[in-house]
């Protein structure tokens, strides 16, 4: 089994490798996000990203207004301007992460080194038109 990937808290510049729908888990499918990071330093890790969405089908979704999925794609992408996004909507592109190391469990109790693991928590912009 390949370990968790964990880099320092910060920013860094990603791709979207793949977009899925996640298992079914506490009555709610995720969307699972999977971003390498392409920096010379960190170059290759990657690193997933969570968003709650409701889901249309297999390869589409709505996003509440106030949701993270929502206020990213409106950072890195612009207006949204449909009724629904799709898997495909990062795919083409880089952009600039918000990255968090995850140390602590859903109920707040510290994780043990090797169960700690790095994630994007926000996509800020499209780097890509700078």
């Amino acid at each position: 089994m390949t370990p968790l990937a964990q880099v320092d808290d910060g920013l860094y510049e990603v791709k979207l490798i793949q977009a899925v729908r996640g298992a079914r888990r506490y009555d709610r499918n995720d969307l699972i996000m999977e971003f390498e990071i392409v920096q010379e330093q960190e170059q290759g890790v990657v690193l997933p990203a969570y968003y709650q969405v409701r889901w249309i089908d297999d390869a589409s979704f709505t996003a509440g207004q106030k949701s993270h999925y929502f206020r990213d794609y409106q950072a890195c992408i612009g207006r949204m301007t449909g009724k629904f996004f799709t898997l495909k909507d990062f795919q083409d592109g880089r952009y600039q992460a918000k990255v968090q190391r995850v140390v602590n469990d859903a109920y707040g109790e510290s994780l043990a080194p090797l169960n700690q693991y790095s994630r994007v928590c926000r996509l800020l912009k499209s780097v890509d038109e700078y």
